[in-house]
């Protein structure tokens, strides 16, 4: 069986990871969607243009930027670790929809961590079959 890997809050967290897991085990998740409108679970052309478009860039690379997420490979086991922050928790909500929607039908891990020495503040994981709305975590969030 192979080891998980782990989508992170981005290109920072993944620096800290390196060196006590594989670099190319670690997929950054590279957005701030605490910011702006974005309406479902897609990373559709229309998606990719009112982003784009949000941040001042060329959907080319807006695109570029989440491409690592676009081409996730639905046979791996994924371990989503996040901090606890706004943007944190409107990323993490956006991939565990957007996994969801895209047909992932493993349990899906989550870690909240410290951002800044990646202590795991809570962990728990997403069953199979779950819905969005009827999975609450600790501390009664509803995901």
């Amino acid at each position: 069986m192979r080891d998980p890997v782990y989508i992170v809050a981005g290109d920072e967290m993944k620096k800290l990871m390196v060196g006590t897991d594989p670099e190319e085990r670690i997929i950054p998740f590279r957005e701030d969607l605490s910011k702006g409108r974005y309406d479902g679970f897609q990373i559709d052309a229309e998606f990719i243009a009112k982003r784009a478009a949000f941040w001042g860039v060329s959907q080319d690379e807006y695109k570029e930027k989440m491409l690592p997420i676009i081409r996730l490979d639905m046979s791996e086991a994924y371990i989503l670790r996040f901090g606890t922050d706004a943007c944190c928790k409107a990323n993490l909500e956006f991939v565990i929809g957007w996994l969801k929607k895209n047909g992932y039908t493993k349990p899906i891990r989550v870690q909240l961590v410290d951002e800044y020495d990646l202590r795991v503040l809570e962990e728990y994981e997403l069953p199979t079959g779950y819905e969005e709305t009827e999975y609450a975590g600790e501390n009664g969030r509803v995901l």
